[in-house]
């Protein structure tokens, strides 16, 4: 599968380019909220945070990174988001939880307008 050119450098971005978060916080979700939602249940993203400067012990200040919409992963209606949440931090141990070459094939990045 070729991907298209124009996304190669973001498809080929390393942890050391993306701004990394310190901390998250999960809520169980339901896909719930209409008569025709499909039930799936799950853990979603509810919040991603890099910490500032600025800081101070509610969390006031810290900035909000970019995550997922509260849409279904199966049939992409709006998601009813539980009581049910959990703050995560960062740990210092980052072994991945699969490795490339022994969990799972690595293809070669193949580009549409490359030749």
């Amino acid at each position: 599968m070729a991907f298209p050119a124009k996304f190669k450098d973001s498809l080929e971005l390393t942890l050391e380019e993306v701004e990394r978060p310190d901390y998250l916080w999960l809520t169980y979700a339901v896909c719930g909220v209409y008569e025709d939602s499909c039930g799936w249940e799950g853990w979603v993203p509810e919040a991603i945070f890099r910490e500032t400067a600025e800081r101070h012990p509610t969390g006031t200040g810290d900035k909000l990174l970019p995550g997922l919409e509260d849409l279904c992963p199966r049939c992409g209606k709006r998601l009813f988001r539980t009581a049910a949440s959990l703050r995560f931090e960062v740990s210092d141990e980052q072994t991945p939880v699969r490795e490339p070459g022994k969990d799972y094939e690595v293809a070669q990045m193949e580009y549409e307008d490359e030749e």
